[in-house]
């Protein structure tokens, strides 16, 4: 009795950790499609503050020309490096009467969970176009520089291809898939706990 009773509670075990490591996968591949945009502004003073909104919206507008023909994160990822000079000259073009400039870098960055309007992302560590103003002490500014979901004419989540039907569940009703993202979670602090 003892042995099958051990028989069922490792049959359980393995199923629940397959579980919990499909689900993490179907999250993870979804933000491997994105590259987030992070702006951190040089201090938390009202003049700071509204300069980082600035060069927020001139970065973003650059970004948005340079990859208006992308259809995949691959080629978004190669034009951004290969603009890198172009966008940081875009942000130090706004800051040209301050005292501080900034520094474009392309990285991997942690993020917490967003809301926003109609969709919600995961926290997690994502792909990021990272603008860092002077100090970069300040308060962040963060959404999604690709697909376009910052500043597009495109106004729903739906119409962008790069998400699937499965993406989207998980975007725009995450209550449905908290033990995805509950398993997501439970994997990248697994993960951070062995790596430190």
């Amino acid at each position: 009795m003892k042995k099958l009773t051990f028989a069922m509670l490792l049959s359980l075990i393995v199923c629940l950790a397959s579980s919990i490591v499909t689900n993490a996968n179907e999250v993870s591949q979804m933000t491997d499609k994105l590259i987030r945009l992070h702006v951190i502004a040089n201090s938390d003073s009202e003049f700071d503050q509204s300069v980082k909104l600035k060069v927020r919206d001139a970065v973003l507008s650059q970004a948005d020309l340079l990859l208006s023909s992308c259809t995949d994160k691959q080629s978004a990822t190669e034009i951004i490096t290969q603009n890198l000079d172009v966008l940081e000259n875009t942000a130090n073009r706004v800051l040209a009467d301050c005292p501080y400039t900034a520094i474009c870098t392309l990285e991997k960055t942690e993020f917490d969970k967003r809301v926003y309007d109609n969709f919600t992302l995961p926290a997690g560590e994502y792909d990021s176009l990272c603008v860092k103003i002077g100090d970069a002490s300040g308060k962040n500014w963060w959404c999604v520089c690709y697909p376009g979901l910052c500043l597009s004419a495109v106004s729903k989540i739906e119409d962008y291809e790069t998400f699937t039907s499965d993406d989207l569940v998980i975007l725009k009703t995450p209550d449905k898939v908290s033990y995805k993202l509950f398993c997501f979670e439970l994997i990248r602090k697994i993960k951070a706990f062995f790596k430190s």
